[in-house]
């Protein structure tokens, strides 16, 4: 193939939603291409010799933030190997701040900005020969026109592996750690082109669907018109996964929502901050009333499976604000909690905190903050820890039962929690690696001798999660060999 468009993935299970738009766009050039798509935990050289084997004369990368550098070694590779291989740059990873970049370095040409609209020209341009612009800066595409993604699915995309729509591009709000605060405005695609796009995924056996919508229920008309189409055309298994705004619930949505089946929706709800203070000053709208009261709404929905998130390291914000902030996330009732750390993203409008606010980045990625004027880095340590654990004891649904005794009867969940997660750190020196029946003894150790619970009670709880975790492996087992 003369033309490989390429990526990392974090993990096998997901494609790549950008490599297909710029395929569907090749136009008379899309029979010379191919897409080859990679997890992060393939080396450099295999990844080499996998492009290499397809004997390209182009090879486009789309970088993100976690696959920066394993792309970058990647290009170094090929390019120390058969310098006569273009190489082409895209994503949001390398559309900022790129000078310095040894990748943009090494590269030939660089898009910034969506291909859609470009990548024809490039492409032939370069086959035939032609010396383009190292950058090449490009206006949003008109998405009434662009040819969509969707027939690039394979079959086995759609029988293995995660299948990323959108139904519009773009964010009303400036929130200043997102890129999406450098965009304009927000923009549509019209149904009549992507409802039939997506009716003959379903056809093909589609199930789950991950929108990459920054807002989705942003315009609520439009929003309802999406989930009105998948619920008329819903199918067993099927799974929608939206980026929800919290502060947006009209009764028509609500009423759509109830009226989808159990689990028919996973939303991600971006909380961020519940310090009002904080979150004006990185422009981020909050009405914590009317967030707490939709999450309250959202999460007693069958049809829902609540995810919900915050920020840990906002200029500003502090040890026990984010524990306040945490406790009332909690008392809502979401289904997860994702507590992750500010991230430094190449171009983000948040760098204008830097000095005011001692602002102290990793300087590889994913860039994420060390410390601040307001939280210490032994602070952000101890809240990576935390988060780390919630995610492998309440977030996975491990210990649903045993998990509810660390901060039963106590006065801040937060708090309790915090006081397992430096135990267990202590005890262990890991935050890695554990099984459940580790895991189990750990939390039985900790409920009986540092929380004075009885064995019994502790034991009833341990053993009701193992057992329903056991039903429902063997349950996935069963369903496998029937597939």
């Amino acid at each position: 193939m003369d033309i490989v468009f390429s990526t990392f993935n974090a993990r096998y299970s997901h494609t790549a939603l950008a490599l297909r738009c710029l395929r569907a766009n090749l136009g008379g050039l899309h029979d010379r291409s191919v897409i080859v798509e990679f997890d992060n935990r393939l080396s450099p050289q295999a990844a080499a010799e996998k492009l290499l084997a397809h004997n390209p004369k182009l090879v486009l990368f789309s970088v993100y933030i976690w696959n920066l550098t394993v792309t970058a070694e990647t290009a170094a590779i090929l390019r120390t190997i058969r310098p006569e291989i273009k190489i082409v740059l895209g994503g949001p990873e390398v559309s900022y701040e790129y000078e310095n970049l040894a990748l943009f370095r090494t590269a030939d040409h660089l898009i910034c900005g969506e291909g859609e609209s470009a990548i024809e020209k490039l492409c032939r341009d370069l086959l035939e020969g032609k010396t383009p612009p190292k950058v090449i800066k490009t206006q949003p595409a008109d998405l009434k026109h662009i040819a969509l993604p969707y027939a690039e699915y394979t079959d086995e995309d759609i029988a293995h592996r995660r299948i990323y729509i959108e139904t519009s591009r773009g964010c009303p709000f400036k929130c200043e750690y997102c890129l999406s605060a450098l965009e304009e405005t927000v923009r549509f695609f019209p149904p009549e082109r992507i409802f039939p796009m997506f009716e003959k995924l379903i056809e093909r056996g589609a199930r789950i669907f991950k929108f990459i919508d920054r807002s989705f229920n942003i315009n609520t008309a439009h929003a309802a018109a999406v989930l009105h189409f998948f619920l008329e055309n819903r199918r067993t298994g099927m799974m929608l996964h939206l980026e929800w705004e919290p502060e947006r619930l009209t009764p028509a949505l609500e009423t759509l929502i109830a009226e989808a089946p159990a689990g028919f929706l996973q939303l991600e709800v971006g909380v961020q901050t519940f310090n009002a203070e904080v979150a004006s000053r990185i422009e981020r709208p909050l009405d914590a009333e009317k967030v707490k009261a939709h999450i309250r709404t959202l999460a007693a929905l069958p049809s829902v499976h609540l995810h919900a998130d915050l920020i840990a390291g906002l200029p500003g914000e502090t040890f026990d604000s984010i524990a306040t902030g945490f406790d009332r996330l909690h008392a809502c009732g979401p289904h997860e909690i994702q507590l992750g750390i500010l991230k430094k993203l190449r171009g983000a409008p948040i760098v204008r905190h830097d000095v005011e606010w001692q602002m102290v980045y990793n300087t590889s990625p994913p860039y994420d903050v060390l410390q601040t004027a307001t939280l210490s880095f032994i602070e952000l340590q101890r809240i990576r820890r935390f988060a780390r654990f919630w995610d492998i004891i309440v977030n996975n649904g491990r210990f649903p039962e045993t998990s509810k005794l660390l901060w039963q009867n106590q006065l801040s969940v937060f708090a309790a929690f915090m006081e397992w997660s430096e135990w267990l750190c202590a005890q262990t020196h890991a935050t890695f690696g554990f099984t459940p029946v580790r895991l189990a003894q750990l939390l039985e150790e900790f409920l009986t001798k540092m929380r004075g619970l009885s064995a019994k009670t502790v034991r009833h709880a341990i053993e009701a999660d193992l057992t329903v975790r056991s039903a429902g492996a063997k349950g996935m087992e069963r369903q496998t060999r029937k597939r």
